[in-house]
């Protein structure tokens, strides 16, 4: 009989310290004003928005008349439900405006979290190493190499389209199959539309200029990756 797994040994306060500098990092940009939204935010990290304004609440980045409203009522003694009458939100959106007074120590939500914050790390170091290739102007085969480990990494991911349509896609070889298409989408293609997007400079202004099979699906994902500028 084999021994019992033992529990990770998860620093909380570490764990829950790093998340919010990743998540106010995104949400603040350099001249201090929102560069992401809450739900893009919520994209990157597979959380929901009420979960990323709470830790956005937390870390002192997010500040809103209604905010400011629930943690004044709060402060003053009145209870959850004394807030959502006289807000009217539900018990989820007023929680959602409170900073959190405690550290998660569930093993399974700091273990969701610690994976949440290395998934971000991976996909972030694999766009600025695509980004820095792209700018090197380097061998054709290095950024086709560059550029399907950064799609790998990305699986699952949620983009969206020029008109707003939300896809994910999932690797299988040598080929990727989006959630709204049947027929996949192969490297040989991807590779055609990064080479495209090479000849035009990086200055791709819609799908139909990279002329391949799945356009519309590639054109987001690139603009993502910093592929087409």
């Amino acid at each position: 009989m084999s021994r019992p797994k033992k529990k990770p040994n998860y620093n909380s306060e570490k764990i829950m310290e790093e998340l919010l500098e990743e998540v106010a990092a995104i949400y603040i940009s350099a001249d201090g004003n929102p560069c992401y939204s809450i739900r893009k935010i919520a994209d990157e990290f597979d959380m929901t928005p009420l979960k990323v304004r709470k830790l956005l609440v937390t870390a002192g980045v997010f500040s809103s008349e209604i905010s400011e409203k629930i943690n004044e009522l709060k402060k003053a003694g009145r209870t959850i439900l004394e807030i959502q009458k006289i807000t009217g939100l539900s018990r989820a959106s007023v929680h959602s405006y409170l900073p959190y007074t405690k550290m998660i120590y569930n093993t399974e939500e700091l273990s969701l979290n610690a994976q949440r914050i290395r998934t971000f790390r991976e996909r972030k170091s694999a766009v600025a190493c695509l980004e820095e290739k792209m700018k090197e102007k380097t061998t054709s085969s290095i950024l086709e190499d560059a550029l399907w480990r950064t799609i790998s990494i990305f699986d699952d991911y949620p983009f969206y389209t020029m008109h707003g349509l939300r896809f994910t896609y999932s690797l299988k070889g040598n080929e990727i199959f989006v959630s709204r298409k049947e027929k996949a989408i192969t490297r040989s293609t991807i590779v055609l539309a990064l080479h495209k997007t090479l000849e035009l400079q990086q200055n791709v202004t819609g799908p139909k200029q990279l002329g391949t099979f799945g356009a519309s699906y590639l054109y987001s994902m690139f603009k993502h990756f910093r592929v087409i500028l």
